[in-house]
């Protein structure tokens, strides 16, 4: 899983008959401290009503897209699985104690 940014909303009046309910989002890849990676952004199936600006959680795998989407013919490879409300991270010294 990647964490991303959602960094835009992508309009599209015709689209496979397999994302006609869909909503794609346009995002980019976070490290930890929510700064951006040098990964491209690239476009993800909502699956959870995120919004601009959201930090998510994303799945990069066309088998977890099809089965999320419940279809096999559904053309994506990036789904949101998760809005993140908050991350806590260890220091390696507290962790190790």
């Amino acid at each position: 899983m990647l964490l991303c940014r959602v960094i835009g909303s992508v309009v599209s009046t015709h689209k496979n008959k397999n994302l006609a309910q869909a909503k794609l989002l346009f995002v980019k890849p976070v490290d930890v401290n929510q700064k951006f990676t040098k990964e491209r952004e690239f476009i993800a199936i909502d699956t959870v009503d995120a919004g601009e600006g959201d930090l998510v959680l994303v799945a990069q795998e066309g088998s977890v897209v099809k089965q999320i989407m419940q279809s096999k013919f559904v053309p994506a490879n990036a789904i949101i699985l998760g809005v993140v409300d908050g991350l806590h991270i260890c220091e390696s010294e507290t962790a190790a104690s």
